[in-house]
């Protein structure tokens, strides 16, 4: 599931990020250090004061404590005129992979990750659940109660995207631009 993650992070940030340290041998070294994998993290401008991941689960408190995380996290990063956005992208994205993802799954225990990722000049989540079912916009009537998620993240981002699921499920991500100083 890293690597959907890593994958939803270079699509949103146009930054590639390498899933493996460089191909160079450490025997080929003249010094007995090995050489360090690549810190794409910090390529990101990821810190630990500007990266933010928790996992959830299909009990009845995850998504309002998703959300209350969501919240509390952009406002620590001095970002409060992203909060309400923010918190309603994360929200929804989540209450879908709880409903689609998670709900089905049959064990109470089984997890989805969201990440968040201040970098450049957005706040980039992403919300990686164990359903390899790709993410359908609807188009719903009028008094359909459910099916106006990703219609909401649509509104709301300045991009949003999935990457191509695999057995191991899917990562769905959006992009909200911080505002300008």
């Amino acid at each position: 599931m890293a690597i959907h993650a890593a994958t939803a992070l270079s699509r949103a940030t146009g930054i590639t990020i390498p899933l493996s340290p460089a191909a160079s041998s450490p025997l080929r070294n003249t010094t007995l250090v090995p050489p360090t994998a690549p810190d794409w993290g910090l390529a990101l401008g990821i810190s630990a004061a500007g990266f933010a991941a928790r996992a959830f689960t299909c009990n009845a408190a995850s998504l309002k404590s998703v959300r209350r995380f969501v919240r509390e996290t952009v406002n620590g990063w001095g970002l409060a005129p992203l909060a309400d956005d923010m918190t309603t992208v994360v929200g929804e994205l989540a209450a879908n992979a709880i409903r689609h993802a998670l709900g089905g799954a049959g064990d109470a225990d089984t997890k989805a990750w969201l990440g968040m990722v201040r970098t450049g000049g957005a706040v980039v989540c992403a919300v990686v659940d164990p359903s390899p079912a790709a993410p359908s916009r609807r188009c719903p009537d009028h008094l359909t109660e459910t099916g106006r998620g990703l219609l909401i993240v649509d509104a709301l981002t300045s991009q949003w995207g999935y990457c191509a699921p695999d057995p191991h499920g899917k990562t769905v991500w959006a992009r909200i631009a911080t505002p300008s100083p």
